[in-house]
C-alpha cells in the first residue's frame, strides 16, 4: 500500500453493525473493503428489499454526507451490481487522494468476490461545475478511473471532437488520447456510467494507467 492508503483506510478501526438477516454473510473486512469505508468509520449494512443490500458508511471527519453504495441483484438471480449512489468528500480533503483509493479498494474487492458483474454510478457535473464553489467533477473523474459510457449522440457531431472518434465509439475511447480527455473536460455532462469488472475488460486497464499516473497502491 502506499502512504496515503495505510494512513486513511485501516480496516480495524471501521465499526460494521449489520442487519441480523445478514449475519455471517461476508467478513467485515470483505464489507468495509467493499464500501470503501476509510478509517474510524461506522459501516451500517442493511436489507432494503429483497434485491438489494445498503452500505452506508458514517464520518463526519472525512465525509459531508453519509457514503451509500447499493449492492443490487440481477434479473438473472446470481449475479450483482454495485450502485455507488453517494459519495462527497469533505472540502479541505480533496486534494488527499482519498476518494479515488476509497473506490480503488471497492473495484477490487469487488472483482474477488466473483459475483459482482459492475459497478456504476451517475458521474455528475460540467466544466461549470469543476472549479465551483462546491466542485462536481465525477464527469471528468468516474471516466479517468474506467467508468465507461457512450458518448452523448449530440456531442458525435460537435466540431471540436477529435476527429479519430466515431458514432461508436466510448467514453474510454475518449479519454485514451490528450485530445480526447481536453474535449471530454470542457464540453463533458453528467451521465450514467459503468466499471465492467471482467478482469480482462478496459475498465481495468484505464484503471492500472490512473493508478500508475498517481503513485496509487491500495493491496497490501
Amino acid at each position: 500500500m502506499d502512504e496515503t492508503t495505510k494512513a486513511w483506510f485501516v480496516t480495524s478501526t471501521v465499526t460494521v453493525k449489520r442487519h441480523r438477516d445478514l449475519e455471517g454473510w461476508l467478513s467485515d473486512e470483505e464489507l468495509i473493503r467493499l464500501s470503501g469505508a476509510p478509517k474510524n468509520s461506522i459501516l451500517n449494512v442493511s436489507v432494503l428489499d429483497g434485491r438489494a443490500i445498503e452500505l452506508r458508511v458514517t464520518n463526519s471527519d472525512i465525509l459531508r454526507e453519509d457514503m451509500v453504495r447499493l449492492l443490487i441483484q440481477e434479473s438473472d438471480g446470481y449475479s450483482f451490481h454495485v450502485l455507488n449512489a453517494a459519495f462527497v468528500i469533505n472540502d479541505w480533503l480533496l486534494s488527499r487522494g482519498i476518494g479515488p483509493r476509497g473506490v480503488v479498494i471497492q473495484l477490487h474487492q469487488a472483482r474477488e468476490l466473483g459475483f459482482i458483474r459492475c459497478v456504476r454510478t451517475w458521474a455528475l457535473g460540467n466544466r461549470a461545475s469543476f472549479e465551483a464553489e462546491v466542485p462536481l467533477r465525477g464527469y471528468y473523474v468516474w471516466p479517468l478511473m474506467g467508468f465507461d459510457a457512450p458518448i452523448p449522440k449530440h456531442l458525435i457531431d460537435h466540431p471540436e471532437l477529435p476527429t479519430q472518434i466515431d458514432r461508436h465509439s466510448s467514453l474510454l475511447d475518449l479519454m485514451s488520447t490528450p485530445e480526447g480527455g481536453a474535449f471530454w473536460f470542457e464540453h463533458g455532462e453528467t451521465l450514467w456510467t459503468e466499471f465492467d469488472l471482467r478482469p480482462s475488460s478496459r475498465s481495468w486497464r484505464r484503471l492500472a494507467q490512473y493508478t500508475e499516473d498517481r503513485h496509487i497502491e491500495v493491496l497490501p
